[in-house]
């Protein structure tokens, strides 16, 4: 059972995943070399405002689980998720089972 706390930093982050889904339709959105893009960092902080360069390859491929959020490296809170992936400028969280049903009901991609 997930604690007050699990619960609320798992609705902030799927709060920028949310902001993230509904930015890749505008027009003025920030393109970078190629196919890369920046991303609202999806981290539990809801004052952060920091963005995390991606390809649109990688973008997907961390939106294929309900579960993964893209974040800037060292914002991810150990004691309620996990970093599965470091990469150059980001890092991929997964979120604890506790809190799977919140993120997955929120997910906008999910039917």
């Amino acid at each position: 059972m997930a604690t007050q706390r699990e619960e609320r930093l798992a609705l902030n982050e799927a709060m920028f995943r949310e902001a993230n889904e509904r930015a890749k339709a505008w027009e003025e959105r920030h393109r970078l070399d190629g196919d890369v893009e920046l991303y609202l960092c999806e981290c539990a902080d809801p004052e952060c405002r920091e963005r995390v360069s991606l390809s649109k390859a990688d973008y997907e491929r961390v939106r294929s689980d309900s579960c993964h959020f893209a974040i800037v490296p060292g914002h991810e809170v150990p004691d309620v998720e996990t970093v599965i992936e470091r990469n150059e400028g980001w890092t991929i969280i997964e979120k604890a089972p506790e809190v799977s049903d919140i993120v997955e009901a929120r997910d906008p991609r999910r039917d």
